[in-house]
């Protein structure tokens, strides 16, 4: 059985900068970089509350994958795509609408740092 969230990842690695990065897409990538890094790691750990109610790092519920160790650049994109409804589903359109970019940013930069 091939497992979904790496798939997923797999997906989006592969086309997610054709989909999420409009304009020039090594400027955008390196901008988001630098967000990223400058990130406030603690502000995502904070926020991360509600993600962790379905994004168990073990034992997740069947078809809601583990999102720790994620690639934030990955996370970014895919929380941004849910967030814009180029993603379908109701609960994470819900959840990412609520967010701003500097929430999204944070959060990623959190879940990147944890192991997966």
């Amino acid at each position: 059985m091939v497992n979904k969230r790496f798939l997923f990842v797999g997906v989006m690695m592969l086309f997610g900068p054709m989909f999420f990065f409009h304009g020039n897409p090594t400027k955008a990538q390196a901008d988001l970089a630098d967000q990223i890094a400058k990130a406030d790691v603690e502000y995502g750990e904070y926020l991360s509350g509600e993600c962790i109610t379905c994004h168990q790092s073990t034992g997740a519920s069947v078809g809601i994958p583990s999102i720790n160790g994620i690639d934030a650049e990955i996370f970014v994109s895919i929380i941004n795509a849910y967030r814009s409804k180029e993603l379908e589903n109701k609960v994470m359109q819900m959840m990412a609408g609520r967010l701003d970019d500097e929430q999204i940013i944070s959060l990623a930069a959190y879940f990147s740092s944890l192991p997966d």
